[in-house]
């Protein structure tokens, strides 16, 4: 009986630990915010100011940079979504 309640006990452990780390993930990867509504000047590109009215995208905005302009892509803005 108690191997059983242990068992139990392990198994809704992982579960509960799997699906906390899903939701980090998607919360990091996703923002709230559009390109297209974070782009204020319609210039195609996002500056760090910009950036920052999305606090999850202005957090990962040097590394979502990849090619170090200061700007992100829309392509940039994209791939950063889905890493």
């Amino acid at each position: 009986m108690i191997r059983l309640i242990a068992l139990f006990a392990a198994a809704l452990l992982s579960v509960t630990a799997v699906a906390g780390d899903k939701e980090n993930k998607d919360r990091m990867k996703t923002s709230g915010a559009t390109f297209e509504s974070l782009d204020k000047n319609a210039d195609a590109q996002l500056s760090k100011t910009e950036a920052a009215a999305d606090k999850t995208l202005a957090e990962s905005f040097a590394t979502a940079d990849t090619n170090g302009d200061g700007y992100l892509s829309k392509s940039e803005f994209v791939a950063r979504s889905k890493t």
